[in-house]
């Protein structure tokens, strides 16, 4: 049975802090998928295409650090990447999500097809439809609050204040040509050696989203770490370790 909207909105409203108080006090490692699903925490058992970030914050979690996520839109991944950490008993590691919370903002000519066109997702003000409280309230109910802290500006705005920080992953999720360059610009030399890039968008995404794999090419161009991804996984993104 398919549920309406206006269901599907009741039963988040109502179960989702006693779903999230049984998470607080469960085993992370025993939590089944489904809930996690409900919570809207990202899992590699119902989303294959987290299992590259999963894998490489599992990897570098015993470093430390600082692990930031730019685009953030409803926390999925990243809550899921706080959850894999609970799992871990991993809390030396401190997670930043930098979103906008209003949306994209304009796309360049970069962000365009051939026929000069751009992609209906790839418009100004998609992803508007999140909130950076109700993500904050999430974060709370799951205690995630003293390991996660949200930034809220697009990302020319939000960066600057980080520029004395190093950082161990990076995962960059923020479709457009610009938005990838300045966090490309930014995060590049402030990531440690060891350290992960991971793209959310490269290859299978150019037919909605050109420009990211545009900015990518374009600024790994003269750089000496070149493009990987884990051959076994089912929908793979794409990352570089920092040299």
């Amino acid at each position: 049975m398919r549920l309406t909207g206006d269901i599907r909105r009741s039963l988040l409203r109502f179960g989702y802090p006693i779903a999230a108080s049984y998470y607080r006090t469960s085993s992370a490692k025993k939590c089944p998928a489904f809930l996690l699903r409900f919570l809207g925490v990202a899992d590699p058992s119902y989303r294959t295409d987290f299992y590259t970030l999963a894998r490489i914050v599992e990897q570098m979690a015993p470093s430390g650090g600082l692990i930031v996520e730019c685009g953030v839109y409803r926390g999925a991944t990243l809550m899921g990447m706080a959850h894999r950490l609970k799992a871990l008993g991993q809390f030396n590691c401190t997670l930043v999500g930098f979103d906008s919370f209003e949306g994209f903002p304009e796309p360049t000519k970069e962000d365009a097809f051939a026929d000069g066109t751009f992609h209906a997702r790839a418009l100004k003000g998609v992803f508007a439809d999140t909130s950076y409280e109700e993500l904050t309230g999430k974060i709370k109910a799951l205690g995630f609050d003293r390991q996660i802290t949200l930034v809220k500006g697009y990302f020319e705005n939000s960066l600057p204040a980080w520029s004395d920080k190093q950082f161990t992953v990076v995962h960059l999720d923020c479709d457009l040509y610009a938005s990838y360059v300045t966090c490309l610009e930014f995060f590049y030399p402030r990531v440690r050696p060891g350290g992960h890039i991971v793209f959310d968008e490269y290859d299978f995404s150019a037919p909605v989203y050109p420009g990211a794999q545009r900015a990518i090419d374009s600024f790994l161009a003269d750089k000496p770490e070149k493009l990987r991804r884990f051959q076994e996984s089912v929908n793979p993104r794409y990352f570089i370790v920092k040299q």
